[in-house]
């Protein structure tokens, strides 16, 4: 249980951590010495879309909507404004109105309006990635490769694209990881399941027994595990118990990985992707405060989350951003003050306080709150709005110096707010993502997740946990270890493809060749010339035969190739490069799509590695073939 959660934890942090740092020190710092607030989701009345009757909520227009609706209709004048109130309000991404300016881009200059959508949604991979399209179109290839970067960087910073990343990346590689892994214990067993029906046909029914007989007995056996509820795991089981007895020890070990990758497929994996996959659709309210921080927030929303205010914080705080984004100041201002009760050292409830001051002309009182907030929380923004609050209050020392510590921290955002030509300007500051991040790393803690893919994919006892998944497999393979030497495998013969059988043959020299073609290249005096000269012909003629179809099969089918090449581990590392192109190709844009944030941006983030792995398997492919040819 431990290292599950530890695997969930890491995974999730190595993909959210990468943003807004300081944000999240300072949330956290504000929640220290206060009580933790219940868990809304365990409230049934949360968990549909609201309650029939509640109070009225207070409608204003929207400030990103009436900035675009009083701006002159040319881009320019658009982007100009909503820029102003995207930076003023820390309103993060406006897709919307970033999405019609950038279909409104001409064929001679697309650039110029994918610029201008990029200043309104600056971390927005599909918007980002609408610009390298643009950029190449135009000729501009140094700018578009430039602009790939900038690109790859919005994806690290957005938070939605953020959890794109994790449902998708831990989805398809739990497919990647299932499908090598028994895809490889499939073809072991493939290839042995010839010698194994025989010899288990002359345990049952001795040598009278016919071929399909002993074919069906076996596949009977294989398909027992299914039909007693054991699912995936129980049919891999029986498959790994065939190969590895009729395996050689280098093909033994590659076995034993893949049975590994299996049982780490079936168990952490699985429950990784059952977490990541069902993480906002399990949190109503974390589902709401996304849509409002987006601006596409319902009646319902708004609801579930002034239920919870107060007790909330990420509820309270978006709430607050609510407010300010429909110009409701003093809403605004009295959610604020409930909050600064509740979180006396919240450095975004403090700067909010601030703004507020500064915009009603109390400048002292700002100051104190800016300050306050400043040993909360590292934000350039937050540092611009002291130093404006400074310059107002005639402190120009401490002006200068406050806007230095600001260009150090983010020299591009102050440049932002600095080109807005306003000496009353301040920014409020953006919602803190921390708090969601947060919050959905503590939900991956629970210790029992609603959804339980691990139980799907094996309902039986054998996948009742890890442990007893290794069990089985362990124990499957120390019986073979066990009566390897106790029991005579059938094989065949590597000249003619005649079975070796110590039971059926009269004189056995070597698993590897038979009695016939043993006197044929060993005793070649002991043998007609002509009736030799035919043999060798036929042989021949059957390996020139069977190189082709190998051949072909090689290109076809996956891992072929390496077992073709008597190298298990080639066949192991083609499988998984296999499977990652394949996922690929079903998958281009990622199995779970998201066209308003990721877009295009998606075919590119999983196209990088799928033409990496393209070129490996067909790397992996020719030095199997090559390796075939020199044995």
């Amino acid at each position: 249980m431990v290292f599950r959660r530890l695997l969930v934890v890491s995974f999730l942090a190595l993909v959210t951590l990468t943003t807004m740092p300081a944000l999240c020190g300072g949330v956290a710092h504000a929640q220290d010495g206060a009580a933790p607030p219940a868990d809304p989701v365990d409230d049934p009345w949360l968990s549909e879309q609201g309650p029939a009757v509640s109070k009225p909520v207070e409608v204003a227009q929207e400030r990103v909507v009436e900035a675009w609706k009083d701006a002159p209709k040319a881009a320019y004048a658009r982007t100009a404004a909503l820029r102003r109130v995207r930076l003023e309000l820390g309103l993060g991404d406006l897709l919307g109105p970033a999405r019609v300016i950038e279909k409104g881009a001409t064929e001679e200059d697309p650039e110029i309006y994918t610029g201008f959508a990029r200043e309104l949604a600056p971390s927005a991979p599909s918007i980002s990635f609408a610009h390298v399209q643009a950029l190449a179109k135009s000729g501009d290839i140094g700018g578009a490769t430039l602009a790939v970067g900038s690109m790859l960087w919005s994806i690290a910073q957005n938070f939605s694209a953020q959890l794109w990343l994790v449902e998708n990346l831990t989805l398809l590689l739990l497919v990647v990881v299932l499908g090598a892994s028994l895809g490889f214990i499939s073809l072991s067993a493939f290839q042995a399941f010839p010698n194994a029906a025989h010899d288990l046909g002359d345990l049952l029914g001795g040598r009278q027994m016919p071929a399909f007989a002993r074919t069906a007995a076996l596949a009977a056996l294989i398909l027992a595990p299914l039909a007693l509820g054991e699912g995936v795991v129980g049919l891999a089981l029986a498959l790994f118990l065939i190969a590895f007895a009729y395996s050689q020890s280098h093909q033994r070990n590659i076995l034993a990985m893949a049975a590994v990758l299996l049982i780490i497929g079936m168990h952490p994996l699985a429950e990784v992707v059952s977490i990541a996959t069902t993480l906002v659709d399990e949190d109503p309210v974390a589902e709401s405060v996304m849509s409002v921080i987006s601006g596409t927030e319902t009646q319902a929303d708004v609801e579930r989350l002034e239920a919870v205010f107060g007790d909330d914080l990420a509820a309270s705080h978006a709430l607050v951003h609510r407010a300010r984004r429909r110009g409701l100041e003093e809403e605004a201002l009295e959610r604020l003050n409930a909050l600064a009760v509740a979180y006396p050292s919240d450095g975004i409830v403090l700067a909010g306080q601030g703004n507020i001051a500064m915009r009603r002309n109390d400048t002292a009182a700002a100051i104190g709150y800016y300050e306050r907030a400043a040993a909360q929380v590292d934000s350039s923004a937050l540092l611009f709005d002291l130093s404006q609050a400074y310059a107002k209050a005639f402190r120009m020392e401490e002006y200068e110096a406050t806007l230095v510590r600001a260009q150090r921290r983010d020299a591009s955002a102050v440049a932002a707010l600095s080109s807005l030509d306003d000496a009353d300007l301040v920014a409020d500051l953006p919602y803190p993502v921390g708090l969601l991040q947060n919050r959905f790393i503590g939900r991956a803690m629970s210790p029992d997740p609603q959804f339980d893919l691990a139980a799907t994919l094996a309902p039986g006892r054998l996948g009742e946990g890890w442990m007893m998944s290794a069990g089985a497999f362990a124990l499957a393979a120390l019986l073979c270890l066990l009566i390897a030497d106790r029991f005579d495998h059938s094989s065949r013969c590597g000249r003619c493809g005649h079975r070796i059988c110590t039971r059926c043959e009269e004189t056995v020299w070597s698993e590897d060749i038979c009695e016939d073609c043993h006197h044929l290249f060993h005793y070649p005096a002991a043998t007609d010339p002509s009736l030799r000269m035919a043999r060798l012909q036929a042989l021949s003629r059957r390996e020139v035969r069977l190189d082709r179809i190998v051949t072909l099969a090689s290109l076809l089918v996956p891992g072929l190739a390496g077992f073709a090449a008597r190298r298990p581990d080639f066949a192991m590392v083609g499988l998984l490069l296999f499977g990652w192109v394949a996922v690929w190709l079903a998958w281009p844009a990622g199995i779970f799509e998201d066209p308003l944030v990721m877009g295009s941006a998606a075919i590119i983030c999983l196209a990088i590695p799928g033409v990496l792995a393209l070129v490996g398997y067909a790397g992996i492919i020719v030095a199997s073939l090559v390796v075939r040819k020199n044995r």
